[in-house]
């Protein structure tokens, strides 16, 4: 007799946590946020300032390199600049970089951090890949950085 009480109660304890096991489950899946990737980017531009498509010679070092390198740019802008280079850049290097632009007769030099680096698809006639990498401006030298803006400021005006 006291084994069939046992074996009852068993019984109504396994059916009873299987039931709160459940509801659980049920009540998890409700809490979990989904969103639509429309919701989360209607397309608009997220970025915080306005690109400009320059074609600029660049001259750069990569941290702990001694020599300098060229480059070019592909677009700039108040707060970074895509380049096409012909070197794979890590992300996360710190470079300074001196921007020519001849339409000002001026050398912007800034330092910067290398964001993110992809293939460029893009070859040269002996097979020579190319990369662009976009860097975010850490530090611009004065008077350069008032002439930068005075240069972006004066392209937003004409487009």
């Amino acid at each position: 007799m006291f084994l069939i009480v046992g074996m009852i109660f068993l019984v109504l304890l396994s059916i009873t946590l299987m039931m709160l096991w459940g509801h659980e489950r049920i009540a998890t899946k409700k809490a979990i946020p989904r969103a639509k990737v429309e919701e989360c980017w209607g397309g608009e531009e997220r970025r915080s300032h306005e690109r400009f498509n320059k074609d600029f010679e660049v001259e750069y070092g990569v941290q702990k390199r001694p020599h300098l390198k060229n480059g070019r740019t592909v677009d700039l802008s108040k707060g970074g600049v895509k380049l096409l280079l012909d070197e794979k850049l890590p992300k996360g290097a710190v470079m300074g970089l001196k921007v020519y632009i001849p339409e000002k007769r001026r050398t912007i030099e800034v330092e910067a951090e290398v964001v993110w680096t992809n293939d460029a698809d893009k070859k040269d006639p002996s097979g020579k890949r190319f990369f662009f990498s976009g860097l975010k401006f850490i530090a611009i030298k004065e008077p350069a950085g008032i002439h930068l803006s005075e240069y972006l400021t004066h392209l937003e005006s004409k487009g």
